[in-house]
C-alpha cells in the first residue's frame, strides 16, 4: 500500500509539473504576439546601433513571433531579394547579417534560381547552376551587378553543369559537340564563367567522364583537341594543369 501511495504521489507531481510547464508555454504563446510593437522598437534600435552606416539602405519588414522567438526580415531598399534576419529571444539579439548580407547568401541563392529560370526560358532545358564565390569576394562593380541584375545569366560568375550526348566517344565528336553547345548558349546571351560537362559513352553505358572548369575561351582554343585527347587517354598532362582542368571517370 505504501508503495502504491508513493507511486500515486509521484504521478500526481509529474502531472502537476507537466500541467504547469504546458500552461506557461500556452500563456507565453498567447502573450508574446502582443509584445510585437515593443519588440519592433527594440529591433529598430538594435539595427541603428549596430548597422548605422547602412540605415539608409535597409528597411525593416514586419516582426513576427515564430518558434518561440521574434524574427524580422531586414530588406535592402534597392532589392527585396537581398536581405538578412534579426532574431530576438530572452532579451538577446542574433542576426544573419554576415552570412546573408555581407557574404550575400540571400541574393546569391535568388540569382542562382533566376539564372536557371532564364536559361530554361531561352533553351527549354534546366541546368544545374552554381555561383561558387560569396558576394564579398567580388569587386564592387560585380557585386552591384549581382544584386541588381534581372539577367544574371549574362554575368560571368557561375558554373553551368550539363549532360552532353555525343555520337561517338572520341576527340573529334566531343570537341565538335562542346563547341556547338557553347556557341548555342553564347548566341542566346548565356555566358557562364565555366562549365562542368558529363559525357556518356553511347557505345558503353558503364563509361562516362566528368570534365570540370572548361570555359568559352578554352572551348574555342586550338588546344581543346589536345585537352580532350589527354582526358580520353587518362593523362595528367601539363596542359590540363595549365588550364586548371580536372576530370573523373564515372560509373
Amino acid at each position: 500500500m505504501k508503495e502504491q501511495k508513493k507511486l500515486m504521489i509521484q504521478m500526481s507531481l509529474l502531472f502537476l509539473i507537466v500541467f504547469v510547464v504546458f500552461g506557461v508555454i500556452i500563456v507565453n504563446e498567447k502573450i508574446s504576439p502582443l509584445k510585437i510593437p515593443k519588440v519592433t522598437e527594440k529591433i529598430s534600435t538594435y539595427l541603428n546601433n549596430n548597422y548605422h552606416d547602412l540605415a539608409t539602405n535597409l528597411k525593416l519588414n514586419n516582426v513576427e513571433y515564430k518558434n518561440m522567438r521574434y524574427e524580422a526580415k531586414v530588406l535592402d531598399k534597392n532589392n527585396e531579394n537581398y536581405y538578412f534576419y534579426v532574431y530576438y529571444k530572452n532579451k538577446e539579439f542574433t542576426d544573419t547579417y554576415k552570412k546573408d548580407y555581407i557574404e550575400g547568401q540571400s541574393i546569391i541563392s535568388f540569382q542562382e534560381e533566376k539564372i536557371i529560370e532564364n536559361i530554361k526560358k531561352k533553351t527549354g532545358t534546366t541546368f544545374k547552376v552554381t555561383i561558387p564565390k560569396t558576394l564579398d569576394k567580388y569587386t564592387e562593380t560585380i557585386r552591384n551587378k549581382i544584386i541588381n541584375s534581372k539577367t544574371p545569366e549574362q554575368i560571368k560568375i557561375y558554373n553551368l553543369e550539363a549532360d552532353i550526348s555525343v555520337e561517338k566517344f572520341d576527340t573529334k565528336n566531343i570537341c565538335s559537340t562542346l563547341k556547338g553547345f557553347n556557341n548555342n548558349l553564347t548566341n542566346k546571351q548565356i555566358t557562364p564563367k565555366n562549365y562542368t560537362f558529363i559525357i556518356d559513352n553511347p557505345e558503353d553505358e558503364t563509361i562516362a567522364i566528368k570534365i570540370n572548369n572548361l570555359d568559352s575561351k578554352i572551348i574555342n582554343d586550338n588546344n581543346l583537341n589536345n585537352i580532350i585527347n589527354d582526358i580520353l587517354n587518362k593523362k595528367k598532362s601539363n596542359l590540363l594543369n595549365t588550364y586548371n582542368i580536372t576530370y573523373e571517370y564515372l560509373n
